[in-house]
């Protein structure tokens, strides 16, 4: 009888402690991106609804509750910004309850017809990066997701549509959390902002990203469906007449649409949009330049048009399977065309003097047509594909492969007083881009902790074939002139290990990384038969952590090493003659920037709202600059060259909330002093130029009656140093009104963009450069006061509103 007792009391131990040991674990993502959700609060509830146990997730958005006895619980997940999920959990004293990847939606990422009453944060902020509602910024409706993110708190666009945040123009821009190989203007004027739910602005990324690109990271998050069934949105653009034209030889066309649908039944997702979108721009330019070669001075002021014609299209599919609770694969397609003419008819009034005498050479006027053609096809597909090995373990394997037709040509000539033209010139370029991406990843969940390690190889090609043929008066053809003609290829090739290690402690989420890279280059000029190869080994540590103060505070601390590598076009030696007073050449042995960054800062949430402050440093090595120097005496030399070094420091404070029921604000404002340095071509002169910058976006929206909203969107851009010069101040204001019509269904909104009621300079900037031999300074000045109207239907909602009636007593009887 004791040895039964004995064998009971063992079983019935051996049960309990199996029981006091089991788990739930689990990961949290965004049903959007399939990207890990960190610092999400989960809780776990007993059938009283009272909490046994509550955590955050960590920074790959991992959870584990250990110790939990057996009973039924219900598990929930909030995050601001997400809808909240429940799920049922019972524990029988079985083996630990992995529960995979559990996803949750953003609150306004779904097209369904159920109306969000919640407030919604529009920022959300954590260790590495911050978080924007793309919904707060109604100026980008009908745009793209560049109107986007020029809103962001820490971010300029000038007046050619280069992003730069915090300053730094290098920004590498993902879409679900894919890269691409194309500059950041290029990509982000790709993806309509309505098919933008939220943009991440990733300040400091950890081991796992590429450290390419100074300014960090941009990530843009597509809406996608919540609930089974099909739903879809259209939108559509038309523009009102130019205000001022500036008398350009064509009218302005701007138009638009783009339709996003999404699909979802059981295990099974599909979404995706198509945009077209036509927005051509009126513009005028005004210049002065003087050269001096010996005791010959040269002054050639100009003026004339300087307009664009424009239009790009889209398509972008993706699509999400699990197969199983341990195999999910993703495929996505995107696929587009941009097409832009920028017309530059220009008059110059060239003077030339002596200026030991005073006495004047020479003097001719001249009018100088250009037109200059971009155009390229862009065409993308990635692959991912996960499988989870057990509760612990878990592979990662992804493909991008990526294809860019990019091609374009520069027609040019000069005519003389009496309408004889001098010379004409055509030049005419293909430079297709290939790029393949594979990455393999393992992820390993620790107690409290994961490790992230894995391989990456990235490599890409292009060809270019640069052709440039001329004409002086009198002759029958035009002819290839080998000076300014050649081929290039280049190929970049990156070999990746990384290894990340992310803990949670109970109010702490630390993230450390590491990485190292092999770099390779090869440029390669075929007519010429010369190389210039080049490749290094680096290392790129990370850090990151965010601390919970209490009472709705945070505290956050943030440092890692990155790389600007050098793109082809900057490499390029091939001389171009954009227009008649430039000739344009890159340099094959141009160094990559190396760049640390440090950063801290601190987080209030606020009841309807929250505002941040950070600081943060940058210094660079091999800082790359565009610079001037004299070619003949009407024509400058602008080529790329490596400063020694530059640094920047600064502080970014910005928030966004409620302030009235009615009444929403958002805003940023950037201030950071700027130094830069070194010996620019053949001056023997280290030379310096630093200044204070600042930068400021700001909006208010109002919603008053009941159907109508109004808002006002600033964003405005100090003037900053260069090397040579300066770039002048930069400032956009725009408004915006809206009504709703059929409960939601239908949305109509009127935009006023570039908004100028005097002399304000708005939509216009000026470059100046200068050395001892030269000085350049030239105005752009781009359209003003644009009047756009937008209409937005949620198909599926006026389909809900417009059912047909039916005979009840009909149907009864059928």
């Amino acid at each position: 009888m004791n040895r039964y007792f004995i064998v009971f009391l063992f079983l019935w131990t051996v049960q309990f402690a199996r029981a006091q040991n089991s788990k739930i674990l689990g990961v949290v993502m965004d049903a959007t991106s399939s990207s890990p959700i960190p610092y999400a609060s989960i809780g776990l509830l007993d059938t009283n609804n009272t909490i046994v146990v509550g955590m955050m997730t960590d920074g790959r958005g991992s959870f584990v509750f250990n110790n939990l006895t057996h009973g039924q619980y219900t598990l929930t997940i909030k995050f601001i910004g997400y809808h909240q999920k429940k799920m049922r959990v019972d524990i029988n004293g079985q083996k630990p309850i992995d529960l995979g990847a559990i996803f949750i939606a953003n609150v306004i990422d779904t097209l369904e017809q159920a109306t969000v009453t919640a407030v919604v944060g529009g920022q959300r902020h954590s260790s590495d990066r911050q978080s924007y509602q793309a919904s707060q910024y109604k100026n980008a409706v009908g745009g793209t997701a560049l109107d986007i993110v020029k809103n962001l708190p820490s971010a300029a666009v000038d007046a050619n549509g280069n992003i730069s945040m915090r300053g730094n123009t290098g920004v590498i821009v993902l879409i679900n959390g894919k890269p691409s190989l194309l500059d950041a203007a290029t990509i982000l004027s790709q993806i309509a902002a309505n098919d933008v739910s939220e943009v991440e602005y990733i300040t400091s990324p950890t081991a796992q990203f590429d450290p390419d690109g100074k300014g960090g990271i941009i990530n843009l998050k597509t809406k996608q469906s919540t609930a089974d069934g099909f739903a879809w949105v259209l939108n559509l653009q038309g523009g009102l007449p130019s205000v001022k034209d500036y008398q350009n030889r064509e009218s302005q066309k701007r138009y638009g649409g783009d339709v996003a649908f999404q699909y979802r039944k059981d295990r099974l997702e599909f979404n995706g949009s198509a945009n077209y979108l036509r927005n051509d721009n009126a513009g005028f330019r005004e210049g002065e330049v003087n050269t001096i070669i010996g005791d010959k001075q040269t002054f050639f002021p100009s003026q004339g048009e300087r307009s664009f014609d424009k239009y790009n299209f889209g398509l972008r599919l993706n699509t999400a399977y699990h197969i199983s609770e341990a195999h999910s694969v993703n495929l996505g397609l995107l696929t587009s065309r941009k097409f832009q003419d920028r017309v530059a008819d220009i008059y110059y009034n060239n003077r030339s003097i002596q200026p030991s005498t005073g006495s004047e050479i020479s003097s001719v006027d001249y009018f100088n047509p250009n037109l200059q053609n971009k155009q390229g096809e862009f065409y993308l597909i990635d692959f991912s594909y996960q499988y989870k090995i057990d509760s612990a373990h878990s592979l990662q394997l992804g493909a991008i492969y990526e294809y860019a037709n990019i091609y374009g040509s520069t027609k040019n000539a000069n005519i003389g007083n009496m309408g004889d033209t001098t010379q004409w010139t055509h030049n005419i370029y293909t430079n297709p881009l290939r790029g393949l991406r594979l990455s393999l990843q393992h992820q390993w969940k620790l107690p409290d902790a994961t490790l992230l390690t894995g391989y990456q190889l990235r490599s890409d090609n292009q060809k270019g074939n640069f052709q440039y043929y001329a004409a002086d008066a009198g002759a029958n053809s035009l002819q290839v002139v080998p000076e300014f003609s050649g081929r290039m290829d280049a190929t970049n090739r990156v070999h990746a290990l990384f290894t990340q290690y992310d803990r949670k402690f109970v109010r702490t989420q630390l993230a450390l990384g590491l990485r190292y890279e092999y770099y390779q280059r090869d440029l390669f000029l075929l007519d010429t038969d010369q190389k210039y190869p080049y490749a290094i080994h680096q290392l790129y540590p990370s850090l990151s952590l965010m601390h919970d103060l209490g009472t709705g505070w945070s505290w956050k601390v943030a440092a890692a090493r990155r790389v600007q590598r050098t793109n082809n076009f900057e490499l390029n030696p091939i001389p171009e003659r954009e227009h008649s007073e430039t000739l344009e050449q890159g340099d094959p042995e141009l160094l990559p920037e190396f760049t640390v960054n440090a950063e801290t800062g601190l987080v209030k949430k606020l009841k309807s709202g929250s505002i941040f402050l950070n600081a943060y440093y940058q210094h660079t090595k091999n800082p790359i600059q565009r610079v001037n120097s004299v070619y003949a005496d009407t024509i400058l030399h602008r080529v790329f060259t490596n400063a020694d070094e530059a640094s920047r420091y600064g502080m970014e404070l910005g928030g966004e909330g409620k302030v009235l029921p009615w009444l929403k604000v958002n805003g940023g404002f950037n201030l950071y002093h700027y130094t830069v340095s070194g010996q620019v071509l053949n001056d023997q002169h280290t030379r310096t130029n630093q200044d204070w910058v600042y930068s400021l976006n700001g909006g208010v929206q109002a919603d008053f009656l009941k159907y109508w909203s109004t808002g006002l969107q600033i964003n405005y851009l100090s003037e900053r140093p260069t090397v040579q010069g300066a770039d002048s101040r930069f400032v956009l204001p725009h408004f915006n009104l809206s009504r709703v019509f059929l409960k939601g269904a239908l949305t109509a909104q009127l935009q006023w963009q570039f908004i100028e009621l005097g002399d304000w300079g708005v939509n216009e900037q000026r470059i100046t450069t200068f050395s001892n031999d030269f000085h350049t300074t030239t105005n752009y000045i781009y359209e003003k006061n644009v009047f756009l109207v937008n209409l937005n239907v949620n198909l599926h909602k006026l389909n809900q509103l417009l059912k047909l009636p039916k005979s009840e007593f009909g149907e009864k009887e059928f």
